[in-house]
């Protein structure tokens, strides 16, 4: 649980360099007159870790592609694809990537620009996924999914283009989002994730402990990873229940996680390093390099030749 104390609050012009590597320049459309805001972009850079936050506006986005922890309010769930996710303003926030690749449509606005002209000014406040503690995380089915990735590709067109009426289509747009997400809220077509904090919790562990034993990477030493059986062990559980936590949470066994950051930890070598394939498979132990050569290019498409010289690396 994050302690609610000396959380940063982030403002429409300022939350771009916390969330993303990249971040996209706003137009004047983006910072509409007084405090009405609105934006929305398909995202490929977003960042590994985002320390506790709030944002004075509201957000909604798709994830296409990734994984990893988030805390919304007073929950923590585990995203990954095909989940739809509501911030709402003031909400705490977190964020922890388990894989390298984020890919994801973000949709934010402020109330006034969502209000304009509205009879009804509660309509957002009174949305149970915008609230502190209520359910912020759907697992979508692939037609769910769909369904709204097309909406945010109408909003994101319309935003490019821009238009006379291409405030009053957007606001529409959202409406149309917002009602769709809310008739469905706690359906059986809709399912609301349902993440225990102890599970989170177990994840973070066994996370924390696998990446300790790979720093030793940064000390030039040669990798020592145990068996999940050890893991296990110093997490006081049986193999059995770390697995069956892990690909609850995350779709994936805990040894595959491990294989995965691995893999990761290998193409950094291979792409800063100069060392030989030989000596990083070595370094990541493995005694037969050509091993190590067939496992990268299962997991990669491309062998560790392959991807140096698509990296301009010899």
């Amino acid at each position: 649980m994050i302690k609610d104390q000396n959380i940063p609050l982030y403002k429409s012009n300022s939350f771009g360099k916390v969330y993303f590597d990249t971040v996209p320049k706003l137009s004047s459309t983006d910072l509409a007159a007084g405090t009405q805001y609105f934006d929305i972009h398909f995202r490929c850079n977003c960042k590994g870790s985002i320390q506790a936050h709030r944002l004075d506006f509201y957000m909604i986005f798709l994830v296409t592609e990734g994984e990893g922890v988030h805390t919304f309010g007073l929950q923590e769930h585990y995203i990954r694809k095909n989940m739809l996710c509501f911030l709402g303003p003031s909400m705490v926030s977190a964020w922890q990537a388990e894989a390298e690749e984020q890919l994801g449509y973000f949709c934010s606005f402020s109330d006034d620009y969502f209000n304009l002209g509205r009879e009804r000014k509660h309509f957002l406040s009174q949305l149970p996924f915008f609230q502190i503690d209520g359910n912020a995380v759907f697992q979508l089915t692939d037609e769910q999914a769909q369904y709204y990735q097309t909406m945010f590709q109408l909003m994101q067109a319309e935003h490019n283009q821009r238009s006379e009426y291409s405030d009053d289509i957007l606001r529409g747009h959202l409406q149309v989002i917002l009602n769709k997400a809310y008739a469905q809220y706690g359906t059986d077509t809709f399912a609301v994730t349902d993440t225990s904090h102890a599970a989170i919790r177990l994840l973070k562990a066994f996370t924390t402990l696998y990446i300790r034993d790979f720093e030793t990477l940064n000390e030039g030493k040669v990798i020592k990873l145990k068996k999940i059986a050890d893991y296990a062990d110093e997490l006081g559980i049986s193999q059995n229940h770390l697995n069956d936590t892990i690909k609850t949470l995350t779709g994936k066994s805990a040894g595959q996680l491990v294989k995965d950051h691995l893999i990761k930890q290998a193409t950094m070598i291979l792409k800063h390093s100069s060392e030989s394939i030989s000596e990083i498979a070595y370094r990541l132990g493995y005694d037969d390099p050509s091993y190590f050569s067939r496992y990268y290019k299962n997991q990669t498409g491309l062998t560790p030749v392959e991807f140096r010289s698509r990296h301009g690396k010899q």
